[in-house]
C-alpha cells in the first residue's frame, strides 16, 4: 500500500491510519470524530490553493514551484504534487476557484430583476471585489494577464473560463422571463431577436470587465471604484435599451 504526507502531520497514510483506529478505540464518549479521508483531502487542497493565490499575487506565477506552496501551506514539500501532479493542474484549479469566488460574490442567483439589472449587478460585484481584492482575486488578475502576455501555459484555461462568462452573458440574456421584465415597460429591446446580438454583447461585457480591473491592478491609486461602476452600468443599459 502506498504511502504519502498526512497534511497536518506529514506522517504516512498507514500510520495516520493506526493511529486513527487507536484514537477511535481510546476517544471518550461524544468526542468529535476524526475527519474522514475525503475531508483530510478537501483541507489540505484548500490550504494549498490559499497558499498557492498568496505566493502568486505577490510574486507572479513563474517563481512558484509545487514545493514552495506546500511549504507555504505548512505541509510537505511534495504534498501538493502528490495532490495535484503539476503546477499547471494546481494554477488551472485556482483559475475554476477564482472564478467561482468571484461568480458568488457577483451574482449568486437570479433575482428575475430583468436582464440589464443581472448584468448591472454583476459588474457591481466584480467592480466591487477592485475594492477589497481576496488573494484569490488578485491572483486571478495576476494569471490573466500572464496569459495574456503569453507567459502562462494557463492561456488555454483563462480562454476557457472567458468563454464560460460569456456563456452565462448568453443565457441571462436568453432568459425570456428575466428579459420580459422589462420589455413589458418597453425598457429593454425584447431580447436576442430585436437588435441584441448576444454573442457579442457577452464578448464586450466580458471585455469591459476585464479591462477595468486590470487598469484597477495597474493603477489601483488612480482607479475610483465608484465612476467606474456607474460608468459600467450606463454601457450595459445603453446597449439593451430600446432605440
Amino acid at each position: 500500500m502506498p504511502t504519502h504526507d498526512d497534511p497536518a502531520t506529514g506522517t504516512t497514510a498507514r500510520t495516520t491510519t493506526a493511529r486513527a483506529t487507536t484514537a477511535r478505540a481510546t476517544a471518550p464518549q461524544g468526542a468529535q470524530p476524526r475527519r474522514t479521508q475525503a475531508e483530510r483531502r478537501a483541507h489540505a487542497e484548500a490550504a494549498l490553493i490559499a497558499a498557492a493565490a498568496r505566493l502568486i499575487a505577490e510574486h507572479g506565477s513563474t517563481g512558484v514551484t509545487l514545493a514552495r506552496v506546500g511549504e507555504e501551506a505548512g505541509f510537505s514539500r511534495g504534498l501538493a504534487t502528490h495532490y495535484f501532479g503539476s503546477k499547471a493542474a494546481l494554477l488551472a484549479r485556482l483559475q475554476e476557484e477564482a472564478l467561482a469566488e468571484a461568480m458568488a460574490a457577483a451574482a449568486p442567483e437570479r433575482s428575475g430583476a430583468g436582464a440589464a439589472e443581472e448584468l448591472c449587478r454583476f459588474a457591481r460585484g466584480v467592480l466591487e471585489g477592485v475594492r477589497n481584492p481576496t488573494d484569490l482575486g488578485r491572483a486571478f488578475v495576476v494569471l490573466g494577464a500572464e496569459a495574456l502576455a503569453g507567459t502562462s501555459e494557463l492561456t488555454p484555461a483563462v480562454a476557457e473560463l472567458d468563454a464560460r462568462t460569456r456563456a452565462w452573458v448568453v443565457d441571462v440574456l436568453g432568459q425570456t422571463d428575466v428579459i420580459g421584465h422589462g420589455v413589458a415597460d418597453g425598457e429593454l429591446r425584447a431580447g436576442v431577436g430585436a437588435g441584441v446580438d448576444a454573442g457579442a454583447f457577452a464578448f464586450a461585457f466580458v471585455g469591459l470587465l476585464k479591462g477595468l480591473v486590470v487598469q484597477a491592478a495597474a493603477a489601483p491609486e488612480a482607479f475610483d471604484v465608484a465612476t467606474a461602476t456607474v460608468e459600467a452600468e450606463r454601457w450595459i443599459r445603453l446597449a439593451l435599451v430600446a432605440d
